[in-house]
């Protein structure tokens, strides 16, 4: 009893009233309180998720290494993408094409410098280009398709090309390798065979310190031509767990999470939504998730089962029953922001289990032994659809209402999971699928890109996803149009030319989704995923 009264003695004094007062203030810091210490302490700062490494030390404006948002982040390119497709001014104030598509002459933006104070010019410029166009593994047609590259003058240069080719401005806007380095970041200085040494560009951020696997510290480019970013500091954490994010978000250790940097899991949107502290961004994305068809799988080469197994899904159920409503219904292959896509030419097929059914009939497959799957000439009508969950756990979920969906109509499909590396052999090499879930690309890879890679032959190869003669040719004409009203008619013909001949099933139109402290203000999404913030507008306040 003594050791009691003695505690409740010392819990009555004011000095330990004091303590406790301190103490609370100390714990009880708020996200608010947090954001002063920190614009006292040198500026102002966020903390943002990454889910791996960013790789400062490597991060080449001629290479594919590091974090491509931060390296969107460092450099300039000549362009940048805009809203939904539109190439807007970058280190490039203006530039001309010729009559025949093959010539651009880029104006470029006087009284320009590097981050290191250096002078930005037309050398500057060809120094970049010359130190990874000629390099083999490279397929970007801005590369391959480049006969020269002349400086006119200090601020103009020239690209002249085999090909017309209106996707080179897009290219021209990605993060890599097309972006400006300075001649000072690489040892010998200007030797465009040199040994890359630091991240030195004209972007409105630069590299402060690093450390491996822990994090990179970014700070405003005093010598930064364009807006001037708000804040003064962004601290990229690496956070490798999806959940690991989840709880540093809530804890106040980070202020941004999600997107491309770091996934946020469908399943803990409700917790961030619950959270006063954190708001949910969502945005209409710039992907799809969609089925292929295996053309030399024998009941595959059918339309009418083509169309059935269309018909059979409910992709507005994916959306409201399985993802929480985030994200879109699919129709078609792409979703509304990507360039091209109109309302008018982005339709598919409806969810119609009846239709589907009766398209089997018609197709000759009928229950003959009342087994619930439907058979032709003895032989039930069966598939292995393929999928892999390491990079999409939602794919599993989808998978299993789509087999149950399909079951509906009489078709039998067995999931296949694999891990990565069989999955990508299997959708590239080996072709072992009836059945394999994929994704489109994102935002400046879109159409032409994606349809190239995956509609198109090559020299060694037919189309992964369907071939057809018919939509090459459309997809050729499209990439060579010049002229917008032609290019969006192909288009059109493309994308029609899918539809009728249902070359492959439409899944899901994913939203990019980020939750970002109240502390944070000026929040707007950017317009790819390498740049999924505009990230110079973006301030710290009050969360009261």
């Amino acid at each position: 009893m003594r050791t009691r009264s003695k505690l409740k003695s010392v819990l009555a004094t004011p000095l330990f009233f004091m303590l406790l007062v301190i103490i609370m203030g100390v714990s009880g810091c708020s996200n608010s309180d947090r954001a002063a210490q920190t614009s006292e302490s040198g500026g102002k700062a966020i903390t943002v998720a990454i889910s791996a490494d960013a790789g400062l030390d490597r991060l080449d404006a001629g290479a594919y290494d590091g974090s491509m948002n931060v390296h969107a982040m460092i450099y300039d390119g000549l362009v940048e993408y805009g809203e939904k497709g539109e190439i807007v001014p970058s280190l490039a104030e203006s530039w001309d094409i010729s009559e025949d598509g093959k010539v651009y002459t880029f104006h470029l933006r006087q009284g320009v410098k590097f981050s290191d104070g250096t002078e930005f010019n037309a050398e500057a410029v060809k120094f970049s280009f010359e130190r990874w166009i000629k390099d083999p593994s490279n397929s970007l047609n801005v590369a391959t398709a480049m006969e020269s590259l002349d400086v006119v003058d200090e601020h103009t240069i020239t690209m002249t090309f085999n090909k017309a080719y209106y996707p080179f401005l897009t290219e021209l806007s990605f993060a890599r390798p097309v972006r400006i380095i300075s001649p000072t970041a690489v040892e010998p200085a200007g030797d465009i065979n040199g040994t890359f040494v630091k991240a030195i560009g004209t972007g409105a951020w630069m590299a402060e310190s690093y450390k491996t696997d822990q994090e990179a510290v970014l700070v405003s480019n005093p010598n930064y031509w364009g807006e001037k970013p708000k804040l003064s500091k962004i601290i990229m954490k690496v956070i490798p767990d999806p959940q690991s994010r989840i709880l540093a978000l809530q804890s106040g250790d980070v202020d941004i999470a999600g997107g491309q940097m770091g996934k946020i899991p469908v399943e803990s949107v409700p917790l961030i939504e619950a959270d006063a502290a954190l708001s949910l961004q969502k945005t209409p994305g710039t992907s799809s998730h969609f089925m292929i068809f295996n053309y030399n799988t024998p009941a595959l080469q059918d339309l009418n089962v083509r169309k059935a197994i269309n018909l059979a899904m409910n992709k507005k159920s994916i959306v409201d029953d399985l993802m929480n409503g985030i994200g879109q219904e699919a129709k078609g292959l792409f979703p509304l922001t990507i360039p091209y896509v109109t309302e008018s030419n982005n339709t598919w097929y409806g969810f119609d289990p009846e239709e589907a059914k009766q398209l089997l009939a018609a197709a000759g497959y009928k229950d003959s032994d009342g087994d619930g799957i439907a058979d032709k000439d003895g032989m039930p009508l069966e598939f292995n659809l393929v999928l892999q969950q390491a990079e999409y756990p939602e794919w599993k979920t989808i998978s299993e209402l789509i087999q149950s969906e399909l079951k509906e109509i009489g078709i039998a499909v067995n999931l296949q999971v694999l891990e990565p590396n069989a999955y990508y052999d299997a959708l590239w090499t080996s072709k072992a699928y009836d059945l394999i879930l994929y994704r489109t690309y994102d935002d400046a890879y879109n159409p032409h890109s994606f349809l190239l890679s995956l509609f198109h032959r090559t020299a060694e190869a037919p189309a992964v996803v369907w071939s057809d003669a018919e939509l090459e040719a459309q997809i050729d004409t499209a990439v060579g149009a010049m002229d917008l009203q032609e290019r969006q008619s192909a288009y059109d013909s493309l994308f029609l030319r899918m539809y009728q001949e249902a070359m492959f099933a439409a899944v899901y139109f994913p939203d990019d989704i980020l939750a970002v402290n109240h502390r944070v203000t000026g929040f707007k999404p950017g317009y790819t995923t390498f740049t999924p913030i505009l990230w110079n507008q973006l301030d710290v306040g009050s969360n009261d």
